[in-house]
């Protein structure tokens, strides 16, 4: 819609009253400040909106799987030790690769989630204006938390936001360099298994409670939950964010280029 469009829309709402009396003086004065007000709110809007861009990364997955490790590296540079964080890590910046330093030609909001369990639902607060996701994912106690893993992605995937937006999603699978490291695609094996159990039970106890649903239907029916099937790209790197950039393995690089793709 354009501004003549909404200011002609507004003035169609205007009471008959006002209109009617153009002659009176106060009424003139009272429809000059309407007319300035509406005015300066319809060219606020325009310009809070013309050319905005969705530049909003977000650094989700379980406690300890090591977002924060990310976010600084992205931020700074630099590997630090972390804690468990139970607020957001957010800021605008040019993320650092290793091998172009500051790779970005223009700053992007990244931020980083807690992993609580009571404080995982913060992502849908940033959804509206999400480019992409790095959903982490440590490689070595997935086997043992693959259903609060699961369930944590299945909420992301299956919100209404991510299905209209067709939000990509990088799984990157941390500490692969560790002894019980499970392979990139035995994780996305696993993953795809119990999100289509998750699927099925969700599923019946929406019917069960006769409740409309908010999320999407994930995948297609009748068939095997798979990736794949998605709207939204979905990818999986193999990584340990612990080690030294230079040799390639740290998952630095595949975290810029994921980037990079989702703001050109």
């Amino acid at each position: 819609m354009s501004q003549d469009s909404v200011v002609a829309a507004l003035f169609e709402s205007l009471p008959p009253w006002l209109l009617l009396k153009g002659s009176d003086p106060l009424s003139l004065v009272y429809l000059a400040a309407l007319v300035i007000v509406l005015l300066l709110s319809t060219f606020i809007v325009f310009s809070k909106t013309r050319g905005h861009k969705q530049d909003t990364f977000l650094l989700a997955g379980l406690s300890d799987a090591g977002k924060t490790v990310l976010y600084v590296k992205l931020r700074n540079g630099q590997m630090v030790d972390t804690h468990t964080s139970m607020t957001e890590n957010e800021g605008r910046f040019v993320p650092i690769s290793h091998k172009h330093g500051k790779s970005q030609q223009r700053p992007v909001h990244v931020v980083d989630l807690p992993g609580h369990e009571k404080l995982r639902f913060k992502y849908t607060e940033y959804l509206p204006v999400t480019a992409g996701i790095v959903f982490v994912v440590d490689s070595t106690t997935i086997l043992r938390q693959l259903r609060s893993a699961a369930e944590y992605l299945y909420d992301i995937l299956a919100n209404r936001y991510t299905q209209r937006n067709e939000i990509p999603i990088l799984v990157l699978c941390n500490k692969n360099d560790m002894l019980l490291a499970l392979k990139e695609d035995k994780i996305q094996t696993m993953l795809e298994g119990e999100i289509d159990h998750l699927r099925k039970t969700r599923s019946a106890e929406v019917q069960s409670q006769d409740e409309e649903k908010d999320d999407e239907f994930l995948g297609n029916e009748g068939e095997p939950f798979k990736f794949e099937h998605l709207p939204n790209p979905i990818s999986f790197v193999s990584c340990s964010l612990m080690r030294d950039d230079n040799d390639g393995e740290s998952g630095l690089d595949a975290v810029n280029a994921f980037i990079t793709e989702m703001t050109r």
